[in-house]
């Protein structure tokens, strides 16, 4: 477990610069902002805890959910969708406003964000020593309970009948051994996926979706990784497992235009671990790719 180790010691030295606010809010609780027509539901533990880095050029006020204006003419107004991952879909580094915040505000939709820091597709336990880093963030303590993707999927309601699924193929899970990978199943049932491994974890929460609201999903993967070994393996499977399951990917790994445009204005989308995005990062440069891709599912 040394990478994930070495990454959550990068994690901790990031979150030292920033201001972290915890509520003392019940974990199933659900938090709801409501504005212009749109609305964020917040399940799970992902309001546990707010994150950012206010000296960040990319966080000021010109560029936060309030001043963006929403669409009347939107094709996606009205529509639902479900967001579920890690940090990258919460905006660790963006004040809490990341991909689903900016979609649903710009488009006067509605986002079901499912988000914890540092969790992980597969159903591992972190190591005891992370513990404290993410107990203090998001409120749970990952190597004594059971906080994987897998496991808060069943945080969204039901009941709600979504009209996309976005599922985030997560870093995290690219800092944990090679052999968590694992591989694509030869069966459609559930208890044939093996939780314990990226892709089992995948499959099975692919499964559910179909099985409990029957709507599209989509996998979304991040920038700047295209060299990075483990994560390239998880992505090229993710194909495989996209071509099983009838899914959609929106791979932004691979877009030379969209990396590059990313390359150019670091300073102001980005963090300095060139993972998470700041406001202005989600805003000019991953919202208009998520509005693109979403739309040719939902409305072509």
């Amino acid at each position: 477990m040394k990478k994930t180790v070495l990454a959550f010691m990068a994690l901790s030295l990031l979150l030292a610069s920033c201001r972290t606010n915890s509520t003392n809010d019940n974990p199933q609780a659900t938090s709801i902002q409501n504005e212009d027509g749109y609305k964020v539901v917040l399940t799970g533990i992902t309001p546990l805890s707010k994150s950012s880095q206010d000296d960040l050029p990319g966080n000021a006020d010109k560029y936060s959910l309030d001043s963006l204006e929403t669409l009347q003419d939107s094709p996606l107004k009205g529509k639902t969708i479900f967001w579920l991952g890690s940090s990258i879909t919460y905006g660790l580094c963006g004040h809490g406003e990341a991909a689903a915040d900016m979609v649903a505000k710009h488009n006067g939709c509605i986002s079901y964000k499912e988000a914890a820091s540092g969790t992980t597709i597969a159903n591992v336990l972190q190591p005891e020593e992370n513990g404290p880093i993410l107990t203090g963030l998001i409120g749970a303590d990952p190597s004594k309970e059971d906080i994987s993707f897998s496991r808060r999927l069943h945080n969204f309601p039901l009941d709600v009948k979504p009209d996309l699924f976005v599922l985030q193929l997560s870093t995290n899970d690219s800092r944990l051994p090679a052999e968590t990978i694992g591989k694509i199943s030869d069966s459609f049932n559930t208890s044939a996926f093996d939780l314990a491994t990226t892709l089992g974890g995948m499959e099975y929460i692919i499964a559910y979706v179909k099985a409990h609201w029957g709507c599209p999903v989509m996998i979304y993967t991040s920038p700047f990784l295209s060299n990075d070994v483990q994560y390239r393996d998880m992505l090229d499977n993710a194909y495989k497992v996209a071509g099983k399951w009838g899914v959609y990917i929106l791979n932004l790994t691979d877009d030379e235009a969209f990396n590059a445009i990313g390359r150019e204005n670091m300073d102001l989308y980005m963090a300095p671990d060139e993972i998470h995005p700041t406001r202005a990062g989600y805003r000019y440069w991953w919202l208009p790719q998520f509005e693109s891709r979403i739309t040719q599912i939902l409305c072509n």
